[in-house]
């Protein structure tokens, strides 16, 4: 491929910031909604709180997945 546009660069690295940021985001409400249930004695982790957590985990890799995808292109 050849050399990209300031334009196609500057929308890269903005997508690249922000799935980042998307990224934190999904790792930090998997982080309280863990510290939430670890704390609460009363409720126990229900199936529900299980899939939950393997959606955010599923998300967390697929954004991780798309920065590097993201990086690898910039570097180009």
């Amino acid at each position: 491929m050849g050399d990209m546009s300031p334009l196609g660069k500057l929308i890269l690295t903005v997508m690249l910031w922000g799935v980042r940021f998307a990224a934190a985001a999904i790792a930090a409400i998997a982080a309280i909604f863990i510290w939430q249930k670890w704390l609460s004695a009363a409720d126990e982790i229900t199936r529900q709180d299980y899939t939950f957590l393997a959606i955010l985990v599923a998300l967390l890799i697929a954004a991780l997945w798309f920065a590097r995808s993201l990086a690898r292109e910039l570097r180009r």
